[in-house]
């Protein structure tokens, strides 16, 4: 028998058994998710016209499926910004920029949401407080 059919049962054997990848149903633990701000930094105080320059450094031990950054006013709970980006990474520095234009003096939440790759339905969420001044 020739030696390429002699073998081609081992080959499609070996073949099989490399495509398959073990599913990873592990919980998500979002209390291993970090998030360190470079900006804002906790207690800023921004000005209306400033613009405002969001730099979070964000890991996880296993792929996030994507990032995402929420501006609200704490006063009203109005949310002033919004804005996101698919990672499939564990590890990922988001940047964005948002233009101050609030009339009134109020504490803003600048909120980082992380969604798992294993969990994306409760996202892990990291937040800094700054103020805006007229």
């Amino acid at each position: 028998m020739n030696l390429r059919y002699k073998n081609w049962p081992v080959f499609a054997i070996l073949l099989f058994a490399m495509s398959c990848q073990k599913k990873d149903n592990s919980p998500a633990d979002a209390s291993k998710v970090t998030v360190v701000f470079a900006s804002p930094v906790e207690a800023q105080t921004v000005h209306k016209g400033d613009t405002v320059n969001i730099l979070a450094d964000v890991s996880y031990y296993a792929e996030m499926s994507g990032i995402a950054v929420e501006i609200t006013d704490t006063a009203t709970g109005n949310q002033l910004y919004e804005d996101n980006a698919d990672t499939h990474s564990d590890h990922f520095t988001f940047q964005r920029q948002w233009i101050d234009g609030l009339n009134d003096s109020t504490m803003l939440q600048v909120k980082i949401l992380v969604f798992m790759t294993n969990n994306t339905t409760v996202p892990a969420e990291r937040s800094i407080y700054i103020k805006s001044l007229p």
